[in-house]
């Protein structure tokens, strides 16, 4: 029976050593556990790939207008070879006639046209517009890393200052409506059940 006392009487005083010690030890079992079922049961991020391809519609227009447009002479080159006969009326009518050329380039990337209107040997007007043909391509890559619990299983430990008596080890399961507890006290020999509800919640 001597021996027995001694026993329990270290027991009690070393009682926050003993139980800290096997909430250690049960929180490194329970972590170890935690980690090989989460790399086997566990899904890897969800990887979501989006990709659009955007036409351009729009035909630019360039106005001939400074500051966006600017005509000047380049070059004027005179030629020696007058053909013969002159007709001076019909020179004159050619000179103030209106001359439109209308002018299209295209590739893959753009589609431009071009509209001039020339007399009295000068540009009277000038209609530059054009259109991207290349499409534009938008990758989205969205990857979720969030990990989402519904409930939770805690192991915990009560300590009780200064009566030891009462230290309980405890385990609570906890979702998102309530907090669920159990806690049993080995030197007191007795129990407690415990409930907590949300107050507050955020993100």
């Amino acid at each position: 029976m001597e021996i027995l006392k001694l026993i329990l009487d270290w027991f009690k005083k070393n009682a926050v050593l003993l139980l800290g010690s096997l909430a250690v030890f049960v929180m490194f079992v329970c972590f170890v556990s935690g980690c090989n079922y989460h790399k086997n049961h566990s899904k890897c991020p969800e990887i979501t790939t989006n990709t659009v391809i955007i036409h351009d519609t729009i035909i630019y227009q360039i106005a001939d207008t400074i500051p966006f447009y600017i005509q000047k002479t380049d070059t004027i080159i005179y030629t020696e070879t007058i053909i013969q006969p002159v007709d001076t009326a019909e020179i004159l009518k050619n000179y103030f006639a209106l001359h439109v050329y209308n002018r299209h380039w295209e590739d893959s990337l753009l589609s431009v046209n071009l509209r001039d209107t020339v007399t009295q040997n000068r540009f009277m007007g000038n209609d530059f517009n054009y259109r991207i043909l290349r499409p534009q391509t938008i990758i989205n890559t969205i990857v979720d890393n969030s990990v989402k619990y519904n409930s939770c299983l805690y192991f915990g430990l009560d300590i009780f200052c200064p009566n030891m008596e009462y230290s309980e080890i405890a385990l609570f399961y906890a979702s998102r409506k309530s907090l669920l507890g159990i806690g049993y006290a080995p030197l007191a020999k007795g129990g407690s059940f415990k409930i907590a509800l949300p107050l507050f919640t955020w993100q």
